[in-house]
């Protein structure tokens, strides 16, 4: 009796032991990553596709000698920081779980070679990767499926994006510290120009030919116009090789490593466009921005003193 009790507790033992070894090997190769060579080849990496059967929603990030460009945003420079959040997360991503390998299954789990909705085809070159994004699977995760292998993953979520070339575009058109600007004037064939500048002894902003007994609207209202070009973004871009602003203002701004930056801007149909005119790589650029900094880039005197009767 004691004897078959103790190989009775043996095999509980060995039962549990091979359950749990195989249930772990199988766990450690649903958790396995999906692309497990990408991150070794990361630095090597120069073209970077999305592909779906709708043309319009090709998406093409090409390196270039002078970095990655979005292909169809007529080649503007790319985020760099999204990409490069991305190419990590992708060389990161882990599967989840092994799902279907029949054929049948592939439509239903949007990983079809036809490429139908939702379905969007990643290619990175070199190094031959290639796989189907299919339906989100929410917060779980995405169906993908290597293109060439009839075995579909269950991935981390990473794909909940648009693939649209503007959304992968630089959205900083300048960034310069406003410690360095000396000088700011703007002109304007519509108003009277406005110049402010540091003063030599106090390095404080001081606004030229100010009204006698005037005072500003507040204390450090002329910093802020040196804040001008702290991270300016854009809402949209276009190339534009011709003149296109043929009625705008200028603002010029003087720093103190003596560059000189002009920026011309126009609204045009309730819109608000610049181009930065000094600027050889960026000049032939038409960009849209936001009408807060297109009002601060059309600043006038009155907008900076205090109107008769007001208290600052």
């Amino acid at each position: 009796m004691e004897k078959k009790i103790v190989f009775s507790i043996i095999a509980v033992i060995f039962s549990i032991v091979f359950i749990s070894f195989f249930s772990r090997q199988s766990s450690d190769q649903d958790s396995a990553l999906l692309l497990p060579s990408l991150d070794e080849t990361l630095e090597d990496l120069n073209l970077i596709s999305f592909q779906s059967s709708r043309s319009e929603s090709l998406l093409t990030i090409k390196k270039e000698p002078e970095g990655w460009i979005v292909i169809e945003a007529g080649g503007y420079p790319a985020d760099l920081n999204r990409l490069s959040g991305f190419l990590r997360d992708l060389s990161q991503l882990r599967v989840l779980e092994r799902k279907t390998k029949k054929e049948q299954n592939h439509a239903r789990l949007g990983v079809s070679d036809s490429l139908d909705p939702p379905a969007r085809l990643l290619t990175i070159e070199p190094g031959d990767f290639a796989f189907i994004i299919g339906t989100n699977a929410g917060e779980s995760g995405s169906f993908v499926r290597v293109k060439g292998n009839p075995q579909v993953y269950l991935t981390e979520n990473i794909f909940d994006f648009e693939a649209r070339p503007d959304s992968w575009i630089d959205p900083v058109i300048i960034d310069v510290d406003p410690e360095k600007v000396q000088r700011i004037d703007i002109t304007s064939s519509k108003r009277p120009s406005l110049s402010v500048f540091r003063d030599g002894d106090s390095a404080e902003f001081v606004l030229s030919e100010q009204p006698a007994n005037s005072k500003l609207r507040y204390e450090t209202i002329l910093d802020g116009m040196a804040r001008m070009l702290v991270n300016l973004r854009l809402v949209g871009v276009e190339k534009r090789t011709e003149l296109v602003l043929k009625d705008a203002t200028e603002t010029r701004f003087l720093l103190n490593s003596g560059e000189e930056l002009l920026i011309k801007t126009q609204r045009i149909g309730g819109r608000h466009f610049l181009r930065v005119a000094s600027d050889e790589k960026k000049r032939n650029w038409l960009y849209e921005i936001s009408e807060s900094n297109f009002q601060d880039l059309n600043q006038e005197m009155e907008g900076l003193l205090l109107l008769e009767g007001e208290n600052n």
